[in-house]
């Protein structure tokens, strides 16, 4: 892949002494001392050397006839030929205004001509040369010179040679991301007179996402690298010997075919599939593996080799999210992404903003009084473009950036205020607020809240953080050690959602926590069916016997919130009640409801 275009000059050439340092490290080359040899009798100078510049060495790479291997940078003449990017010539050093003092000219060992031609990596840039040297003034002719950059043009395909080593996967042998990427512009680069035929990139994933984590974590490394080896020969076996495959990671691997070859790779794949699925081939380890496949048609010169990985990686992902065997790249997938960048980006700007973000507050009401007890407070984002956004199509986004902690301490503050408020009214009010377990896993988090607390004067009883992704939360004990600091002083603690995914009671043991909420999927039908009836009673009848006080999420009848009540659930939420509400509203259903 080219070298990024926004990076500066300096950059530039910082990535070339890196290059030029780990070529410098991959060992001695006899192929770089054949063109040292090379030059010597071509051009008829006792000493030619093939050097790489780094940003404080000089690596002597291959030599003939030098009594060294390395010099500092600065005092390699080849700097010139670097600076220049071009054939430099020295005829005579002593008179060279430059190096007649440098320590390589008027000490051992004496270099009087220098004749040096430019080695450039993959990317353009100069990262060392191939010189001539001679220890008396002379000239280079014209086919002398010519000779010179020919030799050093090799030198370049040498190391781009030597570069094939970072181009397979260690792993599985095959050929790697990196090489999936160089072929890729290889057939982008071509002449109009050699264009590829239409292309196919396939993605293929042979397991659930996250699932090779899970192994590793249960088997180790090395039985997992196993594992994906396995599978690498099954897919090689299966597919024709004349397509390439290539690993990406551990568990997902590419082929790049021609448009007129694809349903070929694809029946190798389905019948692999029909194998797998049948346990005709095994593995290392017992699992049970699972093909899916995204792809990307494209014509290889009018498509850059990152929007064909990226479009056939968008295929591979969504026919994950809907579990298809098999999905094409469609335009909207990349819209929905864009969307996704847009709204991560812009939050920082919606922060700022005073119109953009904004609270309203779901009150949470007694069964058993109708009062109202408390009020959850939920984000709102009214973006520019998108107009209303719903808060999961972006909290799950930006609770995987730095950005979850400025806007959960922007709602805290929202937060506080309407505490303020609703003591102003005479109605001390509870207001809760959603957490994520990155934030919980913030060293400062709590302490944070809490002096933001106490730099207002609002008494932390007032305050409830609900606690979502259990799983999450439980898989790291600082998280649970955030939840105890704000417990012990005295911020009251909910556990959101329960009845929905990692619902186990043994974490109720683990988690310091006042509230459960039950989810709406636990007491929607408990009106009509029997057996849910039962089921939230004894739940009920349990946690209460453990001290929590019971809230019923997504109440929306008479006749749910009746049975609750009669279950001594202690307080409901729902739209039967109330939906959320601007804070002034909010501040009005209290009073209503506290004087009804």
């Amino acid at each position: 892949m080219g070298v990024d275009r926004n990076l500066t000059r300096s950059e530039r050439q910082k990535l070339a002494m890196l290059e030029a340092q780990r070529l410098a490290q991959l060992g001695p080359d006899r192929s770089l001392d054949n063109i040292t040899r090379l030059v010597t009798q071509l051009l008829g100078v006792p000493t030619s050397l093939v050097t790489l510049i780094g940003e404080e060495r000089q690596w002597i790479k291959a030599k003939h006839n030098f009594p060294v291997s390395e010099t500092p940078a600065n005092l390699a003449i080849c700097q010139r030929t670097i600076e220049r990017n071009a054939l430099t010539v020295i005829e005579d050093t002593t008179l060279d205004e430059e190096y007649r003092n440098n320590p390589l000219v008027f000490a051992e060992p004496r270099i009087r001509f220098y004749a040096g031609a430019p080695v450039f990596s993959s990317e353009g840039q100069a990262i060392g040369c191939v010189c001539a040297i001679d220890y008396q003034p002379r000239s280079l002719s014209e086919h002398e010179r010519g000779i010179l950059v020919t030799l050093a043009e090799l030198a370049k395909s040498i190391f781009e040679t030597s570069n094939t080593v970072g181009f397979i996967d260690s792993v599985t042998m095959l050929p790697n991301r990196q090489k999936l990427i160089r072929d890729l512009k290889t057939l982008n680069d071509r002449a109009p007179e050699q264009a590829a035929l239409p292309a196919t990139l396939i993605f293929v994933e042979t397991t659930r996402p996250g699932y090779y984590n899970e192994l590793i974590h249960g088997f180790g490394i090395d039985a997992v690298e196993s594992q994906s080896r396995d599978v690498a020969n099954l897919l090689r076996i299966s597919l024709p010997s004349n397509q390439i495959l290539y690993a990406v990671t551990l568990s997902r691997f590419a082929i790049l075919v021609t448009q007129a070859d694809r349903r070929v790779a694809f029946t190798a794949l389905e019948a692999l599939a029909v194998r797998l699925s049948d346990g005709e081939y095994e593995t290392n380890l017992p699992t049970r593996l699972n093909l899916c496949t995204g792809y990307y048609d494209f014509e290889p010169r009018v498509t850059r080799p990152v929007d064909a990985f990226g479009r056939a990686l968008s295929a591979l992902h969504e026919a994950l999210s809907k579990r298809k065997p098999v999905m094409p790249y469609c335009m909207e997938f990349d819209q929905a992404q864009r969307r996704q960048l847009e709204l991560t980006t812009g939050l920082l700007e919606a922060l700022q903003a005073s119109d953009q973000l904004h609270l309203v507050y779901q009150p949470r009401v007694s069964l058993l009084s109708g009062e109202v007890v408390g009020v959850e407070a939920l984000l709102r984002w009214n973006h520019p473009r998108y107009g209303n956004v719903p808060p999961l199509d972006f909290i799950p986004l930006i609770s995987q950036t730095t950005l979850i902690t400025p806007l959960t301490q922007w709602v805290v503050c929202e937060a506080i205020y309407a505490i303020k408020r609703f003591e102003l009214e005479g109605v001390p009010m509870v207001v809760s607020v959603n957490v994520t377990t990155t934030n919980l896993l913030e060293e400062s988090f709590a302490l944070d809240i809490l002096d933001m607390l106490d730099e207002q004067g609002v008494s932390p009883e007032y305050l409830e953080v609900e606690c979502l992704e259990m799983e999450e939360l439980l898989q790291d004990p600082r998280a649970v050690e955030t939840i105890q600091v704000f417990r012990d002083a005295g911020v009251r603690v909910a556990l959101d959602d329960f009845g929905s995914g990692y619902s186990n009671l043994n974490y109720l043991r683990r988690i310091p926590a006042d509230v459960i909420k039950l989810d709406k999927s636990l007491v929607s039908d408990v009106a009509s069916n029997a057996d849910s009836r039962a089921i939230v009673f004894r739940l009920i009848q349990m946690l209460q016997h453990f001290g929590f006080e019971i809230v019923a999420e997504g109440i929306e009848d008479q006749a749910t919130a009746d049975r609750l009540r009669d279950f001594r659930c202690d307080a409901g939420q729902g739209y039967f009640f109330h939906r959320p509400l601007s804070l002034e509203a909010a501040l009005e259903a209290t009073r209503q409801r506290s004087s009804a």
